[in-house]
């Protein structure tokens, strides 16, 4: 990888409700890195759909809060790889017995430790099939890096 990923952390997404065109500022920023040849990234026909899904929770009065947020880049991130059956099970199982930060910073983490190190084995932050999704998504974004400097 030519630099280091850096997914924002909880602590660094808007601390103030968002509208659409605000919160696709937001993910298209945070996932440009990621997204190779993509533009852009995340569409407000997408979020929608997420939220019909119930992947999330709708917009409060057309806003979207940093839970929303975190979740959606979790779910733009899962669903390069995974089907939205298995999103939905991986999303839930994040933040199964944590607070939404606790859970979004473990999966960012985790990202992150295995796009530097890919054959690193599990983290003890994550469930295994957490882990195990994440390790995908981070395959895929390596391959296409490489496929795109022409260094298979």
């Amino acid at each position: 990888m030519e630099k280091e990923f850096h997914l924002p952390r909880w602590e660094e997404l808007p601390d103030l409700a968002l509208y659409m065109d605000q919160v696709l500022l937001v993910l298209n920023t945070a996932l440009q890195p990621v997204t190779v040849g993509e533009a852009p990234a995340v569409t407000a026909a997408m979020l929608n759909n997420y939220v019909k899904l119930k992947l999330t929770a709708p917009a409060e009065k057309k806003k979207y809060g940093r839970s929303h947020v975190a979740r959606f880049l979790m779910i733009c991130l899962y669903k390069r790889v995974l089907s939205m059956q298995e999103i939905a099970a991986l999303v839930e199982l994040v933040e199964a017995g944590r607070t939404p930060a606790e859970g979004y910073n473990a999966f960012a983490g985790e990202l992150e430790r295995l796009l530097l190190a890919p054959e690193a084995p599990a983290g003890e932050d994550c469930p295994p099939a957490v882990s195990a999704g994440i390790r995908a998504v981070a395959s895929k974004i390596t391959l296409e890096r490489l496929l795109a400097e022409k260094n298979p």
